[in-house]
């Protein structure tokens, strides 16, 4: 038979290869997270101070995605210029 459609899965691994840090290692985004630096009310610097993970949890970017968005631009665009 005809294979019709593929699925892949895959992991943080791809985007390490491709050069995008991950989000743990040493200069990846929580190691490089700087609240006092984020779009955010003090209330959500505070929770990335005390936790770097709470800047990609859903209910921190329903209510602002600013923190996500600002600490996620400079990984893109560093791939996208081979950085």
């Amino acid at each position: 038979p005809e294979c019709r459609s593929i699925a892949i899965l895959t992991g943080a691994g791809v985007s390490v290869a491709a050069g995008i840090p991950d989000f743990r290692s040493p200069g990846g985004m929580y190691d490089t997270l700087r609240p006092e630096l984020i779009t955010a009310t003090a209330a959500q610097r505070r929770a990335m101070a005390a936790d770097p993970t709470a800047v990609v949890l859903k209910d921190m970017f329903f209510a602002n995605a600013f923190p996500y968005l600002e600490v996620r631009r400079p990984f893109i665009l560093g791939t996208r210029e081979r950085r």
